[in-house]
């Protein structure tokens, strides 16, 4: 299984390791899908790439951390 994951730019790599290793043991526990059955890609993109809310994303106010 091949996940994908578009995201804007800023995670650190320690956060991005969280997120694999969340993602493999949900996999895991919830659904019997073994870790090396699942193959996960970042595709990070700089936020004034992305259109959200009629707003380029460099001019959002977001209610979420993405420098983390």
């Amino acid at each position: 299984m091949i996940i994908e994951i578009l995201l804007f730019e800023g995670r650190t790599v320690e956060a991005r390791k969280k997120l694999y290793q969340l993602i493999f043991a949900s996999f895991r526990s919830i659904l019997g899908i073994e870790p090396n059955d699942v193959e996960i890609t970042l595709i990070e993109t700089p936020a004034r790439n992305w259109g959200i809310r009629g707003k380029a994303g460099d001019e959002l106010t977001l209610n979420y951390q993405v420098n983390i």
